[in-house]
């Protein structure tokens, strides 16, 4: 399929906690990309989850989701065939993996602003299109007669 269309549905604040105030200004980043799916509903979260490390264990951590919903006639395209389930392309995923690390970056910014923790920032990331896989959303599987 050419191109993809969908509807932000939301954002969603899943984790943002301060545990410690590092002494020291040298820190290591570590973020992730978790992913939810619902067939039924067409819908897919793409979600960005931050870690800031110091002195041997995370400080600072800040994950949010951000919540589409495929737009139907595209959403019955990617379900047309006799497969068992929908394939979204990672191009797309990535797309979407990098609106998420971007929500996640202003989490951190309005959540941190006048605290100590400020100065930390979630440098830009930029996400390599040749990583990532497409991500596969299994149809339900229709009941049987007399299950």
């Amino acid at each position: 399929m050419k191109e993809i269309k969908y509807t932000l549905r939301g954002v969603s604040i899943e984790q943002f906690a301060t545990p410690f105030v590092p002494s020291s200004e040298d820190f290591d980043v570590n973020v992730s990309i978790p992913i939810k799916a619902n067939y039924q509903e067409r819908a897919i979260a793409i979600g960005a989850n931050v870690q800031f490390f110091a002195e041997g264990r995370v400080f600072l951590i800040a994950e949010a989701f951000c919540h589409y919903q495929i737009e139907p006639n595209c959403w019955n395209k990617l379900s047309e065939d006799d497969s068992k389930e929908v394939v979204l392309p990672k191009g797309f995923i990535n797309n979407l993996a990098g609106i998420a690390v971007s929500t996640v970056r202003g989490v951190l910014c309005a959540r941190t602003e006048n605290t100590p923790f400020a100065k930390y920032f979630l440098p830009l990331i930029m996400l390599d299109p040749k990583q990532g896989e497409d991500v596969k959303i299994a149809k339900p599987q229709a009941q049987k007669e007399g299950e």
